[in-house]
């Protein structure tokens, strides 16, 4: 038991060391938790365990305890509400089987609309699932229409990783079907019957879903797509481990047949690599979230692109980081159409050989699967994992955060168009501390970047995790009728509803700090001294803005610095830690215009920031793959040593004992190692008598048989005849003291 605590204590500090000096920080924290800006809707008494469900023009619907709220994104107060409360009998019956009390009430967890006016309504229904029709009427009321059990829609736990898709009166949901959760499935009902059994991943099948943790899902025209990750089947038993997964399920399968018209005949997966390549690669296995697909040029391609983001954490001990990924839906379908399957064979896992595999594949979706041969559904359920992965869309993650902030959340803002005509993607990332960084996607514009993403700023909004976030974009006419976008980032906990402005251009007051951010979003106005919003202003010559730094940068911020010289040739993050902290809070105004870049660095590094809202963090860097091969060498050897230095006093003790066992036998350390009762020396008797082994002294256990004597001492000096103690097999009186003694 110590040795694994010391052993785990030396991982943390080695790792923690490690990824001190290589990963990526916030080189600008900005505290939105007081600002006046940031709307709040919720109860910070309570956990009411709030889920964002869906956005109903310029209203968001939120679920929560007992109610679903309608709340309008302009005051971000409550328009309207659907009361709906747990049963008293229901809420006993929940205590009665242990579950505490603010578990025991009915957690909305799903809301999807139809194409008319009637909106369905489920809930944890203190963990028996529920169900309801509701009907909007032209005064905004709901009036209810139906209700019927939400087993295999809803979750029963409101705190279980579920998933939902509306399809038409199809629902599509990724959750548990029992109440203690060992049952996960995919499902798919009719939700304008009040009876449908609908279709389901097979039952206590391992191999299709193993203790699933589900974090998003989309459709398109052919396919329906779950993001999941699992225990993995497919690992070594003597090492268990989670894995990433995407699943894809025809939107056209309507059951087997037979005795499989009640389960899926196309339901396959892929694992999903987001590691750091090399030899061995670092891998980042546990997926946290999706982004909703989006379309662009990634890469300098000329033609257009489907990319889904994904934030991922590494399961390994020690090492707590994360990462942001990208995956390409074109590859997603290469693989899910071509590649073989995964199949166990005599306790390994290796592809099948061409001749088992059915005429049509399975997977492939067929014009009437009801009509499907049983020999090919049963192919399909025994072998659901492709033998291909899925591999990350840039090679590489985009970014490596380590660190108390793991990433919980994404969502992005697609293709910003910058003042360079390039278009970037930029990323919302929500943590489990409750801030929300801020990247730009530098290398999917197809600049040469030595970095895949930056990091523009961190926003503390909570100190609770995040657990939703949605971009609302809208827009609204101001004062001289010209139509404005009004963007928001809506970031949601158990407790608090958040609306965030988007940008935090005006927070930087100087030139230099506005062109440090590389923000697309941001931009310097050289006439009215300010840094303004791209969104809110007609792009123009007034406007000062660099993304990617180049070689040719002199001119930028000259109304600021004399001699523009605040950035180097090379990426911010590579730039060395006072200046790019110097550039971040804007040190230059008050530096000499001829001033070197070493004359910068130097009086850079003695700033203190002085900018309301914002505090300095540990340097940036994006060395990640470098890093993590240290990481993981930097671990392997420490168990090495460790183990050879535990086997190595093994072997010594286990040395000594033996020699000390052999020198007794040969009595040659009579006495001096044996026992001590009372005082006196003992020496363990050759006879059969039993002393108990888990005693640390042996007992005083009688008088000695006659003719013994277990101690071969000669003593000069006579003993008086007095009392006798008895210890063990031996006797000697009480006041007995040797004067001398040979051994």
């Amino acid at each position: 038991m110590l040795s694994s605590l010391i052993f785990a204590i030396a991982i943390n500090i080695v790792s923690s060391f490690l990824l001190r000096q290589n990963y990526d920080s916030p080189t600008t924290i900005i505290s939105l938790q007081n600002d006046p800006l940031v709307l709040r809707f919720g109860n910070t008494n309570t956990s009411d365990f709030f889920k964002l469900l869906d956005l109903s023009g310029d209203h968001l619907l939120i679920g929560a305890r007992d109610v679903v709220y309608n709340i309008s994104i302009s005051s971000f107060t409550r328009a309207h509400s659907i009361k709906w409360p747990s049963k008293e009998s229901v809420m006993n019956e929940c205590q009665m089987k242990g579950k505490p009390n603010k578990m025991c009430h009915n957690f909305v967890r799903i809301l999807t609309r139809d194409a008319g006016s009637n909106v369905l309504v489920c809930g944890t229904n203190s963990y028996q699932p529920l169900c309801r029709q509701y009907k909007n009427d032209k005064f905004g009321e709901y009036h209810q229409i139906m209700e019927y059990s939400g087993l295999g829609i809803a979750p029963y736990d409101p705190t279980y990783n579920s998933t939902f898709l509306r399809d038409g009166d199809l629902l599509y949901a990724g959750t548990v079907s029992d109440f203690s959760g060992v049952d996960p499935l995919i499902h798919r009902r009719n939700v304008s019957k009040s009876v449908d059994l609908g279709i389901r991943t097979q039952r206590n099948e391992i191999t299709l879903l193993n203790d699933p943790q589900f974090v998003g899902s989309f459709k398109d025209d052919q396919y329906a797509y779950i993001w999941f990750r699992e225990k993995a089947v497919e690992a070594e038993l003597s090492n268990p481990t989670v894995y990433s997964r995407v699943a894809r399920l025809c939107r056209s399968d309507v059951g087997g047949p037979r005795q499989y018209s009640n389960e899926w005949t196309s339901f396959l997966k892929a694992r999903l690599n987001c590691s750091i390549p090399g030899d061995y690669p670092f891998y980042f296995d546990q997926i946290e979230a999706i982004s909703a697909p989006v379309e662009g040029k990634y890469g300098g391609q000329n033609f257009s692109t489907q990319l889904v983001y994904g934030v991922f954490q590494s399961p390994l001990a020690g090492v707590v980081s994360s990462a942001i990924c990208a995956f390409e839906m074109n590859h997603i379908s290469n693989v899910f159409a071509h590649s073989t399957y995964h199949i166990q064979s005599n306790q390994r896992w290796s592809p099948p050989h061409d001749d088992d595999i059915p005429t049509h594949r399975p997977g492939s979706c067929a014009k009437d699967s009801r009509l499907l041969s049983e020999e090919t559904v049963a192919f399909a359920r025994s072998n659901p994992l492709l033998h291909d992965a899925v591999q990350n869309f840039f090679a590489t993650p985009l970014n490596i955060h380590s660190g108390g902030d793991l990433f919980t959340q994404i969502v992005l803002d697609p293709q910003v168009q910058a003042l360079d005509s390039r278009t970037y993607d930029v990323l919302f990332i929500g943590t489990n501390t409750g801030k929300v960084f801020k990247y730009v996607n530098t290398i999917g514009s197809g600049a040469q970047s030595v970095t895949p993403a930056h990091l523009v700023y961190a926003m503390e909004i909570s100190k609770e995790p995040i657990r939703n976030m949605m971009l609302y974009d809208g827009q609204a006419v101001n004062k001289v009728n010209d139509i404005v976008r009004n963007k928001y980032l809506i970031v949601v906990t158990d407790r608090i509803v958040y609306r965030v402005p988007l940008t935090q251009c005006s927070r930087f007051s100087t030139c230099s700090e506005c062109i440090a951010l590389r923000d697309p979003q941001c931009a310097w106005d050289s006439v009215a001294k300010r840094c303004v919003a791209l969104d809110r202003f007609k792009k123009g010559d007034t406007l000062q803005q660099q993304i990617i730094p180049s070689e040719d940068i002199h001119g930028v911020c000259m109304d600021s610095v004399g001699n523009a010289n605040i950035l180097n040739d090379a990426p911010l993050s590579d730039q060395p830690y006072s200046l790019h902290k110097a550039a971040a809070i804007g040190v230059f105004n008050s530096i000499n215009d001829n001033c070197s870049c070493e004359v910068l660095r130097e009086k850079g590094s003695y700033i203190r920031s002085d900018t309301p809202y914002m505090s300095r963090s540990s340097s940036d860097s994006n060395n990640t793959s470098g890093a993590f091969v240290v990481v993981s060498v930097g671990i392997c050897v420490l168990s090495t040593l460790f183990g050879f230095c535990i086997g190595l006093l093994y072997s010594y003790c286990r040395s000594r004992s033996l020699e000390k066992s052999s020198f007794m036998d040969d009595g040659l350390f009579k006495g001096s190692l044996q026992p001590v009762c009372n005082g006196t020396i003992k020496k363990y008797p050759i006879t059969l008598d039993v002393i108990n082994a888990y005693e640390s002294l042996p007992r005083c256990n009688g008088k000695p048989k006659s003719g013994e004597s277990p101690l071969h001492i000669k003593v000069e000096g006579e003993l008086e005849p007095e009392e006798k103690m008895v210890c063990a097999a031996t006797t000697l009186p009480k006041n007995y003291r040797a004067k001398q003694r040979y051994l």
